[in-house]
């Protein structure tokens, strides 16, 4: 592997872990993740591989109880994010040792020594040492954190937000979410009502398909998903310049690899009308 045709790949919290229990680990999951991953690599479909991945309910709940998400109010909170943080690390550990059983060379890495924020928004970041590894063959594996916020002192950088820096930093040629469902859907899939896949979504389109009053096509993207397509801003120019936007579900063992063949799969592209 070398740091040319590099894919970065968005591991969602919901996909990893269970979002309806605090600290609960999906384990079959990742596990099924780590082998078709390393089979994608073995095949010569993944030459060169960043890993995001979300904190699902091993972030959300610690700070959700400590209002981190609000930013710095007094010293009382720094040993909260510091509590939280060895929750999520213990998370991070896991998902490095899974994949590592398989045989990916991960070199596990935190956004909070790399990134700076104001108001939530990554400004500023340092990726010299992991383009150093990325580009000796190594799989950066990186995730959800708290960042220094020069607004708000810290603040949650999203593993959304942060694959897409990544993404345009890297020059990446493929940008893939993987989620617990198949892509973005018309209506909420979960919520008992018949649910349409939308198979494409154009890139200057996603505002409007956001803002629309149309209840049917806005329940699931206003929920998850809005803040993955609203991300996407950020790339449009890369996006129009080829690379290639997927969402896509890792629940069923193939997807990923019958996508990088450059098979028919059942997921959302967005692409650039």
């Amino acid at each position: 592997m070398t740091a040319e045709e590099v894919l970065v790949i968005k591991l969602g919290g919901s996909l990893l872990t269970d979002k309806s229990t605090a600290y609960k680990l999906r384990e079959n999951v990742i596990k099924a993740v780590a082998v078709e991953i390393k089979e994608c690599i073995d095949l010569g479909l993944i030459k060169s591989l960043v890993i995001v991945h979300g904190v699902g309910s091993f972030g959300h709940p610690p700070v959700l109880k400590y209002n981190l998400h609000k930013g710095f109010r007094n010293k009382d909170q720094l040993i909260s994010m510091s509590k939280t943080q060895q929750i999520v690390n213990e998370f991070r550990k896991t998902i490095a040792s899974t994949f590592l059983e398989e045989g990916i060379p991960i070199n596990l890495m935190h956004a909070s020594s790399m990134v700076v924020g104001n108001k939530m928004v990554i400004t500023d970041y340092s990726f010299s040492s992991l383009k150093g590894f990325l580009s000796l063959g190594m799989v950066p594996l990186i995730g959800g954190d708290m960042m220094y916020d020069t607004s708000m002192g810290f603040s949650v950088c999203s593993g959304d937000q942060l694959a897409v820096v990544l993404s345009r930093v890297l020059l990446a040629k493929q940008l893939l979410f993987a989620t617990d469902v198949p892509g973005v859907f018309d209506k909420d899939p979960k919520s008992g009502e018949h649910a349409h896949l939308l198979r494409e979504i154009n890139i200057n389109e996603i505002e409007q398909f956001l803002s629309t009053k149309n209840e049917t096509a806005k329940n699931d993207a206003s929920g998850k998903m809005r803040g993955k397509l609203l991300s996407l801003a950020l790339i449009r120019d890369q996006i129009q310049e080829g690379l290639k936007v997927a969402i896509l579900s890792m629940n069923k063992k193939g997807i990923l690899k019958n996508y990088l063949k450059g098979e028919e799969s059942e997921l959302t592209k967005i692409i650039y009308n």
